[in-house]
């Protein structure tokens, strides 16, 4: 989903966005209004609850791009967070326990020379890269990856492993249910938007000047570089030479037969 309201006033050098399969079924979405630029990345549902015919993670990100391009223009960091909330929340029925659909985002803002970020979307600042990796998935793609190896030393090939991911059923019921971890405290925690309040911990901010160059990405890319010819150059790399996601680059999941890339990517380079 590409929503451009404006931006006029900011200097965008480049920007794409793909889904891993289709572009009806990609749940990330890029926003550029005058004041704020988003990348979104839906959380791809563990379970079949949809919301009018979307995916829980299509229906959360459209939310958050609804949000952004009704921001105030001095909207502050928390406000933003606490309405994005909101907006998710209103997607379930009366009493129905949240968790289901789920998104997260990274927004620039103008007028706060800030960026936000929830969740594990990336982003550089004149050149330096900063990642926000759930360490949940961190400790869940190492398991997946030990269950891999040891299929492998037992005679399964890639081919054979590709079509019947034994680590990913592995670690599949943790995956399930690793949204107890969400907005909570302590080991293994992460932040999301998901109707739940997100602790104040799990805001990051980066503080931004005039003239600094900074990308926006969703984890879609495993290696994120300066331009957008590099970071899709080691996609493709990743994808010829480590289809599995279970050699340098680990995942809780690899390539899955018809779809184009690991997961949906999105990126937009700009000058503040």
């Amino acid at each position: 989903m590409l929503y451009f309201f404006g931006g006029d006033t900011l200097e965008i050098i480049e920007s794409f966005i793909k889904g891993k399969k289709t572009e009806a079924l990609c749940e990330d979405a890029l926003v550029v209004t005058d004041s704020f630029i988003a990348v979104i990345d839906g959380v791809t549902g563990k379970s079949n609850r949809m919301f009018d015919g979307l995916s829980g993670g299509k229906a959360a990100a459209i939310k958050v791009c609804e949000c952004v391009e009704d921001f105030p223009f001095d909207i502050e960091c928390i406000s933003a967070i606490e309405k994005i909330t909101e907006a998710v929340k209103s997607l379930y029925e009366d009493d129905e326990p949240v968790g289901a659909a789920a998104a997260v985002a990274i927004i620039f803002s103008k007028e706060k020379n800030e960026i936000w970020s929830v969740g594990d979307c990336q982003c550089i600042i004149n050149g330096k890269l900063h990642k926000h990796e759930k360490e949940i998935d961190v400790l869940l793609s190492e398991v997946r990856s030990l269950v891999l190896e040891n299929e492998k030393r037992n005679g399964k090939t890639e081919k054979e492993l590709l079509l019947s991911d034994t680590g990913r059923e592995f670690i599949l019921p943790l995956l399930k249910s690793q949204h107890i971890f969400a907005n909570t405290h302590g080991d293994f925690s992460y932040g999301v938007f998901n109707g739940n309040e997100i602790p104040k911990d799990k805001i990051v901010v980066y503080k931004v000047k005039d003239g600094d160059e900074i990308v926006l990405a969703s984890d879609g890319y495993p290696y994120l570089k300066e331009n957008l010819e590099e970071s899709e150059s080691l996609l493709q790399e990743e994808i010829k030479n480590n289809p599995l996601c279970d050699g340098d680059f680990r995942s809780t999941k690899g390539l899955v037969d018809g779809n184009n890339s690991f997961d949906d990517r999105t990126y937009i380079r700009f000058i503040v």
